[in-house]
C-alpha cells in the first residue's frame, strides 16, 4: 500500500468514525429530547386530568342547584363528599343572585346564623368592607372546602373587579367562564393564588345563581412535577377571557437546539387560553454518557461500521419479532376455541377474536378483569367458584380442566370445556396463564339427553300403565254398551298413543305445542272452519300428554254436540304465556261458535272429569268450562314451571350446583 493509499484509507476511517460518532451523539440527543417530551406530555396529561375533574365537579354541582335552587349547605356537602376529593380543587362555592330588594333579608339571615357579621361585603384596600348598593349581588351562601380555609360567607363576587367581568360573561352567555389568576379571599394571611371557574345556574331561562370552583396554581404545578421529575421549571400563563376560544397548539413544541429543553403547550379551559411552559436539561451524568459515547465511537472508527451493522440487525430482528407477533395474533384469531391470556392472578391480558365475539366485548373492555367475572360465563356461584379454583391451582403450577356454563341467550346456553395451563418463565416462575375454552355443548347435551331418556322412559312406562288402567275403569263405568265403551276407550288410548309417538320422535325431550294441537284436532277439522294461533312453545312430556287428552275430550264433545257437529260451525284455539318469570302461566283457550245452541249438561261425563282432573292434579293447573248458549268455551291455565321442557343445560346447571363436574 502506498502512502497516498494509506492517507486515503486513514481519511476514510476518520470520516466513518466522525460520521458514526456524530450519529451516536445525535441519537443520544434525540433520545433525551424524546424522553423530555414524553415527560412533558405526562405532566400536561396530569394537569388536564385535574382541570377536567374540577370542571366536571363544578358542572355536577351546577346541575344540582339547577334542579333545586333551595339546596342547603348540608345537602351540598353530602353531594360533594359523595364525589370524593378532587386533586387541585380547593373549594366549591354557591353564590345565589340577591336583588337589592332582597339584600336586607339575606343579610339578616347571614348575621343571625353567625356566618357574616358584615352582611354582604367586598375587599377594599385588603380589608373587608360592606358592599356598596347595587341592583344585584352574588354573595357566597354555601361553601365546601377541600382544604383548611377562612370564612367567605357574604363575599360579593360581583363587587370585586377581577371577578366581575368573567361573572358578567357567564351570566350573559349562559356558558362557563373563568377568572384570571387571583388571590383567594379564603386564603387569609397566607395568600393562595389560583383560578376560579364559574358555571351559571339557569332556571326557566334566568340565571338564579353561580357555582364556582377554585383551583390552586401552586398545587397544579406540583402535580405536574410529580408526574415528570425531569421538569426543572414550569410556568402557567392564562390569557384574556375569550368565549369564542383561540387556536391552541395541538402538539407540544420542543426546542431541542438550545439548553435547556423547552416544551410549550396551549389548552382552552372555560374561555381562556392556558399556556404551559416547561423546561429542563439532562443530568450531568447523562451528558457524561453522551459525550463519552461520542468519544468512544470517534476513537474506535471501525466500531462505527460494527454499530451500523448491529443497528441494522437489531432493526431487522425487531421487524421479524413484530411480524411473528402479527402471525401469532392472526393464528389465534383464526382458532375456533376461545383463547384467553391472564396474569398469574387470573386478570385478563388479552383474548382471541372468538373469545371477544363470545363475550360481546372489545379487548379494551375486558383487560384487567378477573377471568371468572367475564360476561361470557353464567352467574351461577358454583360455575364461577369452579373457574376461580382452577385459576388458583394453575397459578400454583397445575394444569386444570373443567366444564363451564355460559350465560343464557335466546339460543340457549353453551357448555365449554375449559383448560387452564400455567406458562413458566426462564427462571421457572409462573409468568402467565393460557386458558382455552372449546364448545362441547353437543357432547354434554348427548350425555345429559341419554340420562334424561332413561329416567323419562322409566317414568313414562309406569305412568302410562297407571293412566290406561284409570281410563279403562272410568270409561267402563260411564258407558252402558260394549260398542260405546270400545269407541270411547279406543279414542282415548289412540290419543295417548299419538302423543307418545310425537314425544318419541322428539326423544322424550318435550314437544311443540302447535304440533300437539294440530295432531289432535286433525280427525275433527276436515271440511270445518278451525283456526289455531299462538307463539312457538315447547312443553315437557307430561304437559304434552295432559293437553293432548284435554284437546281430545273437547274435540269429541264438539264433533258430537258442539260447533263441529254442523258444517257452519267454527272453532278457535289460542295459547300464550302470561305473567312474569316467577308467576308465568301457559294459557290455553278453546272457543266454539256458529254451532247448535248449547245447554248446560245435567250430569258430568268422564270426559269432563278427565279434562279437569288431568290438568288440576297432574299439572297444578285450572280448568274453566263455560257452556254458553252460543258455544262451549274452555280456558286452561297451567304454571309454566310445570310444563317447561327440562333441557340438558338445566340438568347441567343442577349438577354444577351440587358440585359435580361433567
Amino acid at each position: 500500500m502506498t502512502a497516498a493509499q494509506s492517507r486515503i484509507a486513514a481519511l476514510v476511517i476518520v470520516i466513518v468514525a466522525v460520521a458514526a460518532s456524530a450519529f451516536a451523539f445525535m441519537t443520544w440527543r434525540q433520545s433525551q429530547v424524546d424522553a423530555f417530551s414524553a415527560s412533558a406530555k405526562a405532566a400536561l396529561a396530569n394537569v388536564d386530568l385535574v382541570l377536567d375533574r374540577a370542571l366536571l365537579t363544578v358542572r355536577a354541582v351546577q346541575g344540582l342547584y339547577a334542579d333545586n335552587p333551595a339546596l342547603t349547605e348540608e345537602e351540598l356537602a353530602r353531594f360533594v363528599e359523595g364525589i370524593g376529593p378532587v386533586a387541585g380543587l380547593r373549594a366549591i362555592v354557591y353564590q345565589p343572585r340577591v336583588l337589592s330588594s332582597e339584600r336586607a333579608e339575606f343579610e339578616r339571615e347571614l348575621i343571625r346564623s353567625g356566618k357574616s357579621p358584615n352582611g354582604i361585603w367586598t375587599i377594599q384596600d385588603g380589608k373587608p368592607v360592606r358592599a356598596a348598593e347595587a341592583d344585584a349581588y352574588f354573595p357566597v351562601a354555601a361553601t365546601y372546602f377541600f382544604a383548611e380555609a377562612g370564612s367567605t360567607y357574604g363575599f360579593d363576587i360581583r363587587s370585586n373587579p377581577t371577578r366581575r367581568f368573567p361573572l358578567d360573561m357567564a351570566i350573559e352567555t349562559r356558558l362557563g367562564t373563568s377568572t384570571d389568576v387571583v388571590t383567594f379571599v379564603s386564603s387569609g394571611e397566607d395568600p393562595v393564588r389560583g383560578v376560579i371557574f364559574y358555571k351559571p345556574v339557569v332556571v326557566d331561562g334566568e340565571v338564579v345563581g353561580i357555582v364556582s370552583g377554585s383551583v390552586e396554581l401552586k398545587l397544579l404545578i406540583s402535580l405536574a412535577r410529580a408526574a415528570a421529575p425531569e421538569i426543572q421549571d414550569l410556568s402557567i400563563d392564562i390569557g384574556p377571557l375569550d368565549i369564542a376560544g383561540g387556536a391552541p397548539v395541538d402538539f407540544p413544541n420542543v426546542n431541542d437546539d438550545s439548553q435547556p429543553f423547552l416544551v410549550v403547550s396551549e389548552q382552552n379551559h372555560s374561555g381562556r387560553l392556558w399556556r404551559f411552559r416547561m423546561s429542563g436539561k439532562p443530568d450531568v451524568s447523562d451528558y457524561a454518557r453522551g459525550y463519552g459515547l461520542m468519544t468512544l465511537v470517534l476513537l474506535a472508527g471501525l466500531g462505527a461500521a460494527a454499530a451500523v451493522v448491529g443497528y441494522s440487525t437489531a432493526a431487522r430482528r425487531g421487524r421479524d419479532l413484530k411480524s411473528a407477533e402479527t402471525r401469532l395474533r392472526r393464528t389465534l384469531d383464526g382458532l375456533v376455541p376461545l383463547v384467553f391470556m391472564t396474569d398469574p392472578n387470573g386478570l385478563l391480558i388479552t383474548a382471541n377474536r372468538a373469545a371477544l365475539d363470545a363475550s360481546s366485548n372489545s379487548v379494551e373492555d375486558l383487560v384487567g378483569k378477573p377471568l371468572e367475572d367475564l360476561p361470557l360465563w353464567d352467574d351461577d356461584p358454583g360455575n364461577k367458584d369452579a373457574l376461580h379454583l382452577a385459576i388458583l391451582r394453575a397459578s400454583a403450577g397445575e394444569e386444570r380442566r373443567l366444564d363451564v356454563l355460559s350465560t343464557e341467550t335466546e339460543l340457549g346456553q353453551t357448555v365449554y370445556d375449559v383448560a387452564v395451563r400455567p406458562i413458566a418463565g426462564e427462571r421457572g416462575d409462573i409468568t402467565h396463564l393460557v386458558v382455552s375454552a372449546l364448545d362441547v355443548s353437543e357432547r354434554v347435551e348427548a350425555a345429559e339427553t341419554e340420562r334424561l331418556l332413561m329416567r323419562e322412559l322409566d317414568h313414562r312406562m309406569k305412568n302410562t300403565l297407571q293412566v290406561v288402567q284409570g281410563v279403562v275403569r272410568r270409561t267402563a263405568r260411564s258407558h252402558n254398551s260394549v260398542g260405546s265403551f270400545e269407541s270411547a276407550l279406543l279414542g282415548r288410548i289412540t290419543t295417548m298413543a299419538r302423543a307418545h309417538d310425537l314425544l318419541a320422535r322428539e326423544r322424550w325431550l318435550g314437544a311443540d305445542l302447535r304440533t300437539v294441537i294440530l295432531q289432535e284436532i286433525q280427525p275433527f277439522e276436515e271440511g270445518r272452519s278451525v283456526t289455531v294461533s299462538g307463539p312457538p312453545i315447547r312443553v315437557n312430556p307430561k304437559g304434552a300428554l295432559a293437553l293432548a287428552l284435554a284437546i281430545h275430550e273437547l274435540g269429541t264433545n264438539a264433533i258430537k254436540y258442539g260447533a263441529l257437529s254442523v258444517p257452519e260451525g267454527r272453532l278457535d284455539i289460542e295459547w300464550s304465556l302470561e305473567g312474569d318469570d316467577r308467576d308465568r302461566m301457559l294459557v290455553f283457550n278453546w272457543w266454539e261458535s256458529e254451532g247448535p245452541k248449547v245447554s248446560i249438561p245435567d250430569h258430568r261425563g268422564f270426559g269432563s272429569l278427565l279434562l279437569e282432573r288431568s290438568i288440576t292434579y297432574d299439572l297444578d293447573g285450572r280448568t274453566h268450562l263455560d257452556f254458553a248458549p252460543d258455544g262451549v268455551s274452555c280456558r286452561i291455565e297451567i304454571p309454566w314451571e310445570r310444563v317447561r321442557p327440562m333441557t340438558a343445560s338445566i340438568h347441567f346447571r343442577e349438577r354444577l350446583a351440587e358440585g359435580v363436574s361433567a
